[in-house]
């Protein structure tokens, strides 16, 4: 199994804007080189150190904090990918040295967290835990319930390697909660991963691997291909409990592929050293101390204590069945002083029961025994069986409220629309009830206007009657006026003039 690393890639995206400019050629200058960076980061780091080293004197000349902190978080960045810790950290204190004195919050919990993920893999774990609550204090602050809640990704990582699965699951599912309600897949991939982790290391197997499906579907369509190559390493692993190595080899030669094509060698010394576990396994010893101290090699370069008890236990098992017992003790012993530096009873448990063994071999009973005792009482420390039923209860309590609360907006929607018809069923009944009686009042209005024309009419056809009585009455007394008075002739033959 392997360490997990606890740094987000979306890191890669930050992006500053600075609040003080002098002037707007001097902002646009901080952008261009900003952008160089962003540009370059993906394919070259060298291009993109070598835009972050402008950024830098550009922002030392004139005294700009909150750029100069924004450089120096890049810089830091680039080393961790690189593997130099040591300089990722100096320059990391510098990050939020001057994140703090410019208010550059951005920075300061982006550089908080990284110096957590370096402390994580020098096996410091409780300065790690600090760092990662130091970056959960600084987001609360700030309103920022998304870096909030995605620092509890890393925390889960620390509580799995301190052998406490129970309370990582927990605030993992408390992570994909937020992140399921507001939508945000980019982190809620990495929560759905640590839980996988966790089950992985209660080797609940298909719960790991259902867990580790989702974030693999999330992961390939943000093409983030830092964490598939960890996802790709983590399925092989769970493949390898279920003794199915074809699919163990296959899932980890995807994760050295990806690893080494995106000069990523954080998942490729893991890749590595697994890939050394499944020759162990197939017992080709000579090709597994190979993996193993090619491995070691690698680690010993960046100082990762955490990753050393993973080579340790390959490289002392190697030497174990090639039955060279002064060297399998020496890398054994080295693990397990490791381990209890570290305070991790999970290898101590694992180093213990290879001294078993190698004393055992050498027919040392007491120290075959002590060590046998030993790997029991550790066994026992992370209580696995106990803390897998709690994440079972956790992951029931998950889905039970998921259901409860699909079937909540089904209701609530289903109320909605009952009330939205209710509201057009009155609508409907209001026009209809105000269409009759406009309709009632037209057609009152009609027949009151059919009477009146009617009335018109009769008036009309009467004045026409009487008119025509009073011309007729007019012309029968013209007739008899006519018929009474005297002709012209008449009166030209009686009366002379």
């Amino acid at each position: 199994m392997r360490t997990k690393l606890l740094i987000f890639v979306s890191l890669f995206g930050l992006n500053s804007i600075c609040l003080g400019q002098k002037n707007a050629n001097d902002s646009l200058l901080y952008k261009k080189l900003i952008n160089e960076y962003n540009v370059s980061i993906n394919s070259s780091r060298e291009v993109a150190l070598e835009a972050v080293n402008k950024l830098e004197q550009l922002s030392l000349r004139q005294n700009n904090l909150f750029f100069l902190a924004d450089a120096y978080f890049k810089k830091a960045l680039i080393y961790y990918f690189n593997s130099d810790y040591t300089k990722a950290k100096a320059y990391s204190v510098k990050a939020i040295e001057n994140a703090k004195r410019s208010n550059n919050y951005k920075v300061l919990l982006k550089a908080t967290n990284i110096l957590g993920a370096i402390y994580y893999n020098f096996g410091d774990l409780k300065k790690a835990e600090y760092y990662y609550l130091e970056k959960i204090k600084t987001a609360h602050l700030t309103n920022d319930s998304v870096e909030e809640i995605g620092t509890y990704y890393n925390l889960g990582l620390i509580y799995v390697q301190q052998g406490n699965y129970l309370k990582s699951a927990n605030i993992n599912f408390k992570a994909l909660n937020f992140f399921e309600r507001s939508k945000d897949t980019f982190n809620l991939h990495l929560s759905l991963h640590a839980i996988g982790y966790a089950y992985m290391n209660l080797e609940d197997i298909p719960s790991a691997l259902k867990f580790y499906r989702k974030s693999l579907g999330y992961a390939l369509h943000y093409k983030d291909k830092y964490d598939i190559a960890g996802i790709y390493t983590d399925i092989s692993a769970a493949y390898d409990i279920l003794k199915n190595i074809d699919s163990a080899i296959y899932y980890i030669d995807l994760s050295l592929k990806m690893a080494l094509k995106e000069k990523d060698d954080f998942h490729f010394i893991i890749a590595l050293n697994n890939k050394a576990g499944y020759y162990l396994k197939q017992k080709n010893y000579f090709q597994a101390l190979s993996l193993s101290k090619e491995s070691e090699a690698l680690i010993l370069k960046s100082d990762r204590k955490l990753a050393l008890c993973e080579v340790y236990s390959n490289t002392s098992t190697a030497y174990l069945e090639l039955n060279k017992l002064d060297s399998a003790i020496k890398y054994a012993d080295k693990g397990y002083k490791l381990g209890a530096e570290l305070d991790q009873p999970k290898y101590l448990c694992i180093y213990a029961r290879v001294l078993s063994s190698i004393y055992e071999k050498e027919r040392k009973v007491d120290s075959a025994f002590k060590y046998f005792k030993l790997y029991f009482a550790f066994n026992d420390l992370l209580k696995k069986e106990s803390q897998l039923r709690g994440i079972a209860q956790k992951e029931f309590l998950y889905e039970k409220q998921t259901q409860e609360s699909l079937r909540a907006k089904e209701q609530q929607l289903s109320k909605t629309k009952l009330e939205k018809q209710k509201q057009i069923n009155l609508i409907v009944i209001i026009a209809s009830i105000l269409l009759a009686i406009f309709l009632i009042i037209g057609i009152i209005n009609f027949k009151q206007k059919q009477k009146a024309n009617t009335l018109v009419v009769k008036q009309k056809l009467l004045l026409e009657d009487k008119q025509k009585e009073i011309i007729d009455s007019i012309n029968y007394a013209s007739r008899i006026q006519r018929s009474l008075m005297p002709t012209e002739i008449y009166i030209s033959k009686y009366i002379k003039k």
